[in-house]
């Protein structure tokens, strides 16, 4: 059986409940990653409390990079414009803007910080959305070998002369910086490693399981033995279910092309899939797929028994 708690296609089916709970957790990680901003802005108000016009802000470098990002400049447009050019944006801000505003000139700076701001935070949070399903899965395989009593070695995202760490007694949000995961089972060394590009899918894959111990992982290497990969996944943690069907429609794409890809060297690899979003008539074809063999196993990433029980797999296989 691929997965005891998922016996219909219903059962993968994300509830209205679940897609609730998601929509809050991302709610609660874009206020995390936007509360710096507030408080530069918080920082700024008191540091020109004591003005009497927007024109001071000319004179204090001390403030020169807010004002700037205000004006509208983004950091990457710094590099292509000099002092001048920079004094320019800000005396439109002010002349067009500011001087406008009367006196809430400071409110109105910060109004437009943090609207050029927000656009930072959108783009922030659309990569935060696909590493809080990978940290996501990441806690509940630790999870697993906590309960089992798994010894394990982990490798962070930054890489130093000695990449892997032995399991700590603390554990506490490691999974925000993991790079790949060691442990043994009954057959001998595996390594699971994230967001790897497999030359011979000649794609980035997001859940790749290698038979190889930390040596031979080599920093992600192992990904020009293709003899060594066991297991090839996609994980999709957007809980949008607007965009359900278009990330199981790309993750099945990804997925016959690994297949198709190990089959032309003939070599066995098995595949599955995690999605945060599962609308029905995607968990029907799911569970087709699961039913005849195409897929191995699946897990909504919201629903806790099916993510442990896809978690236990994985480690035995």
């Amino acid at each position: 059986m691929f997965n005891k708690f998922i016996t219909s296609a219903g059962d993968l089916v994300t509830t209205h409940e679940q897609t609730r709970a998601g929509f809050l957790s991302i709610a609660l990680e874009k206020n995390k990653v936007g509360d710096p901003y507030v408080k530069n802005a918080l920082a700024f108000k008191a540091m020109v409390a004591n003005t009497k016009g927007p024109d001071e802000f000319l004179n204090m470098p001390e403030i020169r990079p807010f004002v700037l990002t205000a004006s509208g400049l983004s950091e990457k447009s710094m590099k292509y414009l000099d002092e001048g050019d920079q004094t320019a944006a800000i005396k439109e801000l002010i002349e067009n803007f500011l001087k406008p505003s009367g006196s809430d000139y400071i409110d109105e700076t910060i109004y437009r910080y943090l609207l050029i701001k927000g656009d930072a935070v959108g783009g922030t949070m659309r990569n935060r959305i696909g590493a809080l399903g990978e940290e996501r899965m990441i806690r509940a395989i630790l999870s697993n070998m906590n309960v089992q009593g798994i010894e394990y070695d982990w490798m962070a995202n930054i890489q130093e002369s000695f990449p892997w760490a032995h399991k700590s007694c603390d554990d506490t949000e490691i999974e925000k910086n993991m790079k790949a995961l060691h442990w043994k089972n009954s057959k001998g060394d595996r390594v699971l490693g994230f967001n790897l590009n497999v030359p011979t899918v000649k794609k980035n894959v997001d859940i790749c399981l290698f038979e190889c111990d930390m040596a031979e992982y080599d920093k992600g290497k192992i990904v020009k033995k293709p003899e060594k990969a066991l297991m090839l996944g996609e994980l999709k943690g957007g809980i949008d279910p607007a965009g359900a069907d278009e990330h199981w429609k790309t993750a099945n794409t990804a997925l016959e092309r690994i297949r198709t890809s190990f089959e032309a060297i003939q070599l066995p690899i098995q595949t599955s899939f995690v999605g945060a979003a599962i609308e029905v008539a995607m968990s029907e074809e799911i569970y087709e797929q699961l039913k005849n063999e195409t897929l191995s196993n699946a897990a909504n990433l919201t629903n806790i028994n099916q993510l442990t029980e896809y978690c236990n797999w994985l480690l035995n296989l």
